[in-house]
């Protein structure tokens, strides 16, 4: 391959998914690279390799790859110099590769650390990332003295252009934190990336799974929820961020959400035996994995199908590589840290008997009788019973007029209720207590988890009700602005297409599961949902304002995915609805919108416009009023950016 042919299919490769594939035309281009005369081409080629590794989940493969681009990096200067800054940026991220990497031994760790601190000082960058590194070090060898120290230097350095951003650094803070039992601390930092404040690529991706267990265990159960449904979505496409994916199998597996776990695993049930992936995000994926399976054993479900065998043959294959793995990193390292660390996460027991998530899954039959249990319920019986169905009688009576009196008194009843009443009273009464919580202005979040709480209480016995508390909590967020949590609950209320409710209030349901869509950027799903929903009361005379709203959203969100053609066609099927309404400003919108649309492709928009003025000033003239003034004026002013824009039509 000639120069120009590498620098093409450089630029093709970055279009690639990450993982193997394009690791692998990577790896290609390199060796055409080191061919060719161009030093440049080859730093530029080998920056993108090294990268790539990285995302793929591959970071034992990085040294060589960095260490070649570094000496050509040095003896051309000149030639590698527009990429000083993404070298010595990737460098960084390359050292912090090695320090999990068991094959890598500790005197070489020291020396690339070495390395990174003399070009860092060479160039007049601040220790801040080195001493962060130093102090991940420090940590992994189980020397909290030293990490601690390290950390608090490096959180006392100045920030420069290689400090990695706040989101990032944040993550490490708080994973120090929580390696040594300090979960409210590591929350404490971790808390602007779980609300949102901070973010970027990877976080809060990785921040969310590894808040699961903290937050859980300081009783923020509904924050762990909520991390869970936001944080899986996040990370489930991501091969690098398997590690994450291990810790949400573990959290469902504590949390007595092991059908949930279940799944999850199913999904990526080809990582269990993918050997590409680096010692260290393997070893933290398999130890979540497995302890979802010691779990399932536990529960006599040994036999259930896992990946190509059952749960018992792949935790003896999985506990055997974990074996394998631990004794490496103890090898490397001169201490039993990783080992201890690995066996205490194994052992973890339940923390929680449910964690009501939203997400139906149903474990298969255990042939184990829970005798004890049925014992202890037997035992309780007749005064608990009796007060819980008294609370409930009088709660019923204020459910219209005092729905806060009502709330106290469920909640109550529900104390005393639960394991002395039948299952479906106890779910009855978990529906009224949604009901009493709903009639409270203000109180979504509250809302939802009664929600799914009672959704919890209707599995197995009424299927319907599972769905509605769970739609009941997806709005709930939705109205909280909580998008990510809300999809997620849309989505699995939806897929079974069981949701009891008539046509128009699924077309309403529907909007707001494509309106938490959009508001996420995925315009594509929101644009499919929006459709769906217009066409559910396209032809309900009473929901013509509805149909006009849901279409122009479809619309909006055609439009944001790249599908002009189909957008145009929907703001002007919008249009026309708005116009059988005789809504003039929304109709205006559409119109504009379209015409925008036009314009960017070669049509008709200025006659659009022209059209659309005309009319409008028709209207001042029989039918005065502000709105139609507003509207005149705001087309006339985009008709005025057209012109800029056409610059024919113009002249």
């Amino acid at each position: 391959m000639d120069t120009t042919q590498i620098h093409a299919a450089l630029w093709e490769s970055r279009a690639l998914p990450r993982g193997r594939m394009q690791v692998e035309r990577l790896e290609i281009l390199a060796a055409a690279a080191k061919s060719a005369s161009d030093r440049a081409l080859e730093g530029e080629v080998l920056l993108q390799l090294a990268q790539a590794y990285t995302y793929a989940g591959e970071r034992d493969l990085a040294p060589v790859t960095y260490g070649r681009l570094l000496r050509i990096y040095d003896e051309f200067p000149s030639e590698l110099g527009p990429f000083t800054h993404s070298i010595h940026w990737y460098l960084k991220w390359m050292t912090w590769g090695l320090i999990d990497n068991p094959a890598v031994a500790l005197p070489t760790v020291y020396r690339w650390l070495d390395e990174l601190e003399n070009r860092y000082r060479q160039r007049g960058y601040s220790p801040r990332p080195v001493l962060t590194l130093r102090a991940e070090l420090a940590r992994k060898l189980d020397d909290q003295a030293t990490s601690s120290a390290l950390l608090a230097a490096a959180m006392a350095a100045p920030r420069d252009s290689m400090s990695d951003c706040d989101a990032c650094e944040r993550n490490e803070w708080g994973s120090s934190s929580a390696y040594f039992g300090e979960d409210e601390a590591a929350l404490a930092h971790w808390r602007p990336v779980i609300d949102g404040e901070r973010s970027c690529a990877e976080e809060p991706h990785r921040v969310l799974a590894q808040a699961l267990l903290p937050l859980v265990r300081t009783g923020r159960l509904a924050e762990a929820r909520s991390a869970h449904l936001t944080g899986y979505s996040l990370v489930r496409h991501m091969p690098d961020l398997r590690h994450s994916v291990g810790m949400h199998i573990e959290f469902c597996a504590l949390t007595g959400n092991e059908a949930r776990g279940l799944e999850i695993l199913a999904e990526h049930a080809s990582w269990l035996t993918e050997p590409g992936a680096d010692a260290s995000s393997r070893l933290s994926f398999v130890t979540g994995v497995c302890v979802l399976l010691r779990r399932l054993v536990t529960l006599e479900l040994g036999t259930v199908g896992v990946g190509t065998g059952t749960v018992d043959s792949t935790l003896a294959e999985l506990d055997s590589e974990i074996a394998e793995l631990s004794a490496r990193y103890d090898a490397r390292n001169g201490n039993t840290a990783v080992s201890s660390r690995v066996a205490r996460r194994l052992t973890q027991r339940p923390l929680l008997d449910r964690l009501p998530l939203g997400m139906r899954g149903k474990l298969p039959r255990s042939a184990r009788i829970p005798v004890a249990a049925a014992h202890v319920a037997v035992e309780d019986a007749a005064d608990f019973a009796a007060e819980a169905r008294r609370l409930a009688e009088l709660a019923t009576a204020r459910l219209s007029d005092d729905p806060g009196v009502a709330e106290a008194q469920l909640r109550e009843a529900l104390q005393f209720g639960a394991g002395v009443l039948p299952a479906e009273h106890v779910a009855r009464l978990s529906s009224q207590l949604v009901t009493a919580v709903a009639g409270q202005p203000g109180r979504d979040l509250e809302l939802a988890d009664a929600a799914l709480n009672a959704a919890a209480r209707w599995e197995g016995i009424s299927e319907p009700d599972v769905v509605h508390h769970t739609v009941v909590a997806a709005r709930a967020l939705h109205r909280a602005g909580r998008h990510g949590e809300a999809a997620v609950l849309f989505e699995q209320a939806l897929a079974d297409n069981v949701i009891p409710y008539p046509r128009a209030e699924l077309a309403l349901v529907r909007g707001q599961f494509g309106d938490s869509l959009q508001r996420l950027g995925r315009n594509q799903d929101a644009a499919k949902q929006f459709a769906e929903a217009a066409r559910l009361v396209q032809h309900d005379a009473d929901r013509r304002e509805l149909h006009a709203e849901l279409a122009w959203s479809a619309a909006g969100a055609l439009e944001g995915c790249g599908q002009e053609e189909q957008a145009l066609a929907a703001y002007l099927r919008a249009a026309e609805l708005w116009d059988l309404l005789g809504m003039i400003r929304p109709r205006a919108k559409c119109l504009r919108s379209a015409a925008w649309l036009q314009l960017w492709n070669g049509g008709p928009a200025l006659d659009t416009m022209r059209e659309l003025l005309a009319e409008l000033r028709a209207l001042a003239l029989t039918a005065p009023s502000l709105d139609i003034s507003n509207e005149i004026a705001n087309t006339r002013d985009q008709m005025v950016q057209m012109l800029a824009e056409d610059v024919g039509d113009a002249e």
